[in-house]
């Protein structure tokens, strides 16, 4: 809860935000990010999986930016409001604090472990929302849209009942039109999954819960590398066929980039971790080590070979969503500065973002201003795009001198070039987690 990550405690509306550069005409819609932002000094605080949501949205409109920020009204969040001050017994709680997505009409607030928060294009909050009593317990904060069919994909996990991950799609009114338990031998965390054109994929990795070390320590996961990671393949189409599992060396992947078909393979792309300790100690947080990584799986013979795309540490994958599940050229990674953070003693510095060519293998880097750090970038492709460049991209920048955030749009075909526009903030937008750019005519 300091420098980049400490919280806001104000609620605020800003009009006609000043602009260096020129915000494109063609910009119409909003972009909305989450993120943690605890509204009462917490007894014990595990960031990013605590803290009250809280989003932060930039709207779009004839060249002009509004600003707004609301808090994420949880039923937890209200009771403490109610108390005025943090309870610990509700600290195992559903935040709603990790992402932001809009489908079928709804804007929802994501967390881990719980049902989404559906909330308005204001950003009051409306209410919990189980898909109409067909999600039972709990979604998480990944879900993959596929743009062609309208269709939700998406899962929760649990680490007490079997099944213990569940997976679900919802079709383009929002209605849930599958439901498969998949069964796995023990609990375990999976973040992220990843869609390609036949296939949902999850990657059981070593990172398992330990009830008896949960209650030893109040840390529930433990890595266990000896156990191997696996990658499963469930079939989009065939409800019969029987989950694909391929087994491989032990990583983590907080998240994923992509993953497509291919001349008989299936690629995923990732966030790539060797090793996941998962302590809430910042000796932890720099050890754990991160790359960009191709994995591909050989359909035929379900063997798999790696390829490091780039050995920085990078992590928070982005890419034009319209290309999920299929073979893309463009993502993008905020690289994260191990050094600045071990000096400050801070989690989160980014001090540039790097863009990737997937095709040409090559990558170049936006560099930000010293004492200015980026997080997430989002993609917005540009109406009537005609090629892969033709996207904006956006990402919200801390200047640790002024105390105030930027958001700043850059041009994916100028990439190291000045931003196209820098919209200046009198406040400061924490270090936060995914957000999400909604066209105007798409907005709820």
């Amino acid at each position: 809860m300091q420098g980049i990550n400490a919280p806001v405690f104000q609620e605020v509306d800003l009009d006609n935000l000043p602009v260096t550069g020129e915000i494109p005409p063609d910009l119409a819609g909003m972009y909305v990010r989450n993120g943690p932002n605890p509204m009462f000094q917490p007894i014990d605080y595990a960031y990013p999986l605590e803290g009250d949501g809280m989003l932060h949205a930039v709207y779009f409109e004839a060249g002009k930016a509004r600003y707004r920020n609301r808090w994420i009204l949880t039923k937890g969040l209200i009771y403490e409001m109610q108390a005025k001050r943090a309870l610990p017994e509700l600290r195992f709680r559903n935040y709603a604090n990790t992402h932001i997505i809009a489908h079928a009409g709804k804007l929802l607030a994501l967390y881990e472990t719980g049902l989404p928060y559906e909330m308005s294009r204001d950003l009051e909050t409306i209410g919990e929302w189980n898909f109409n009593g067909k999600l039972k317990q709990a979604m998480t904060a990944h879900p993959k849209l596929d743009v062609d069919t309208g269709e939700l994909h998406f899962y929760r996990y649990s680490f007490f009942t079997e099944p213990y991950l569940t997976y679900y799609v919802a079709n383009a009114a929002g209605e849930i039109t599958r439901t498969t338990g998949i069964e796995l031998p023990q609990p375990a965390l999976l973040h992220d999954m990843a869609l390609s054109e036949n296939y949902a994929i999850f990657c059981h990795c070593p990172l398992v819960f330990d009830f008896q070390q949960a209650m030893r320590t109040g840390i529930p996961l433990v890595w266990q590398p000896e156990q191997g990671a696996r990658i499963g393949l469930i079939h989009r189409y065939d409800l019969e066929r029987k989950p694909i599992w391929i087994e491989t060396e032990a990583f983590w992947a907080w998240h994923f980039m992509n993953a497509f078909e291919q001349d008989g393979t299936l690629v995923v792309d990732c966030a790539y971790y060797p090793q996941m300790i998962l302590e809430n100690t910042l000796s932890a947080i720099l050890s754990n080590r991160s790359r960009f990584q191709r994995i591909t799986i050989n359909l035929g013979d379900r063997t798999i070979t790696q390829q490091t795309l780039d050995d920085r540490n990078v992590d928070f994958p982005s890419l034009d969503r319209q290309q999920i599940g299929k073979p893309y050229r463009f993502g993008y990674m905020p690289h994260m500065d191990l050094e600045l953070m071990a000096q400050k003693a801070i989690p989160n510095y980014f001090p540039e973002l790097i863009q990737y060519d997937l095709v040409k293998q090559t990558s170049q880097v936006h560099r930000l201003q010293p004492g200015c750090y980026c997080g997430e970038a989002t993609v917005v492709p540009k109406p009537d795009s005609t090629s892969a460049v033709d996207h904006y991209v956006m990402t919200w920048v801390f200047n640790e001198i002024t105390q105030t955030s930027d958001l700043l749009i850059l041009d994916a075909a100028n990439f190291t070039a000045a931003p196209i526009a820098q919209i200046h903030l009198p406040v400061r937008v924490p270090m936060g987690t995914h957000g999400s750019w909604m066209v105007a005519s798409a907005a709820p």
